[in-house]
């Protein structure tokens, strides 16, 4: 199996450490559907194309004087969906305080990039939604 799709998701995260919206969106379908829940404080929200995705990077990335995100668990499936435990760490830029969160995500690709993500509390429900499920 190759493994060109959980390379990609690596470098979108290496991306986004660095602060670098742009090579986040890169690696991103122009027709993306970027599912943003991963901290559970407002209703779910799905940005749509690269412009929304640019904007989802800036809004995130905003409130933090640094973030982290490292990606704990890795698969690729058969038809190349990615799944991936994902551990954030963060100072605010407002408080100092540091905060501490995981989450699992599932992505999918095609042709080199990627079209699809979703974020779930539940590592069950992600790898369900991966095709990874036992």
């Amino acid at each position: 199996m190759s493994e060109e799709n959980a390379e990609i998701a690596l470098r979108q995260i290496d991306a986004f450490n660095r602060r670098d919206a742009e090579g986040v969106v890169a690696f991103a379908s122009p027709e993306v559907e970027w599912e943003d829940s991963m901290f559970w404080t407002e209703d779910v929200r799905i940005y749509r194309g690269r412009v929304e995705l640019r904007e989802w990077v800036e809004k995130v990335l905003e409130p933090w004087e640094s973030i982290r995100v490292r990606a704990d668990e890795l698969a690729e499936t058969s038809d190349g969906r990615v799944f991936a435990r994902l551990s954030l760490t963060g100072r605010g830029k407002a408080s100092g305080a540091v905060t501490e969160q995981a989450a699992w995500t599932v992505l999918w690709f095609a042709n080199g990039l990627c079209t699809r993500r979703r974020v779930f509390s539940d590592r069950d429900e992600a790898l369900e939604a991966a095709g990874l499920s036992e």
